[in-house]
């Protein structure tokens, strides 16, 4: 099944590479919306879960692809040691990388050639990549009304179901519908904070927090509050509330308003809007299927 998968994410990759050559780019398009498909369903059956198997998993990529470039290779074990010890893995530790998309050739780091040394494509033709979809770009009226929407999901996601069922996790290593209901309190107060920070301040230091400030400055970080859920919900409605609220007065220089993240480096106030927006969605569907006590995709 998984060497059949790969035979068709190669086939797809092919056929969309052909297309592009030919000119033929919404074609190009469709084959590669089929390909990301592949891509993901590939990698989510077949992913490590947990630190260890994490670590185990980037570590033998190493071994097995010594043909890599030097500087690539270094990173890789950067990043193994900090997912072993549990540390934030920085824009230092793995900076800004590009792939040429005539070529495939890889640039690590803001010193970019102004043409692709392998094929001689100029910079433009350079794609970073993203270290997560959080941060593509979008429009202020789409994520204010993602925001303002997402309390009525959540709390829609957990309505009927007791706090001895949302305290259950729905296997071993997940989290309850309980524990991403306060992870999401979590990561709405280090929105409201840093909205608050980006606004007053001038690009200010997103991982210069104080430990009075009551919140970690990581994006992945949880809190026990020992509330029941009703709680935790009322009071992330009532945060989410006020963070839209304090969005929906900002003009085009407000949403622009900047910091710096120790993982992402340069970011706006529309970015960092997007990025909790989106990473609210992502937990959804975990959140359902958390309270129905199933994982998902599973019912």
């Amino acid at each position: 099944m998984r060497k059949a998968r790969l035979d068709r994410i190669g086939r797809l990759a092919i056929v969309a590479r052909g297309l592009e050559r030919e000119g033929a780019y919404n074609g190009a398009k469709l084959v590669r919306a089929a390909l990301e498909r592949e891509l993901v369903r590939y990698a989510e059956a077949g992913a490590p879960r947990g630190p260890a198997a994490v670590v185990a998993a980037v570590r033998d990529l190493a071994a097995a692809t010594p043909d890599e470039p030097p500087a690539w290779l270094e990173r890789l074990g950067v990043v193994a040691d900090l997912v072993a010890t549990s540390g934030t893995i920085t824009l230092r530790d793995v900076p800004a990388i590009r792939v040429c998309r005539v070529c495939g050739e890889l640039f690590i780091g803001d010193d970019v050639p102004p043409r692709c040394p392998e094929c001689e494509a100029p910079a433009l033709s350079f794609r970073e990549i993203l270290p997560v979809w959080y941060l593509e770009h979008a429009e202020p009226g789409t994520i204010l009304a993602a925001l303002a929407a997402g309390p009525g999901h959540v709390a829609a996601a957990v309505a009927g179901h007791g706090d001895a069922a949302l305290d259950r996790a729905p296997a071993a290593g997940e989290w309850s519908a309980r524990e991403t209901l306060q992870h999401l309190v979590f990561t709405e107060t280090l929105l409201s904070g840093r909205i608050a920070r980006m606004l007053t301040e001038d690009e200010p230091d997103l991982a210069a927090w104080s430990v009075s400030w009551g919140t970690a400055p990581s994006d992945e970080g949880s809190e026990a509050t020992g509330d029941s859920a009703s709680a935790i919900v009322a009071r992330y409605r009532a945060m989410r509330h006020e963070t839209v609220e304090r969005l929906r007065t900002l003009d085009e220089a407000g949403w622009g308003r900047a910091a710096r993240h120790p993982e992402w480096g340069r970011v706006t106030v529309l970015g960092q809007a997007a990025y909790f927006a989106r990473h609210e969605a992502s937990h959804l569907a975990q959140l359902v299927a958390a309270a129905q006590g199933r994982l998902p995709g599973r019912r």
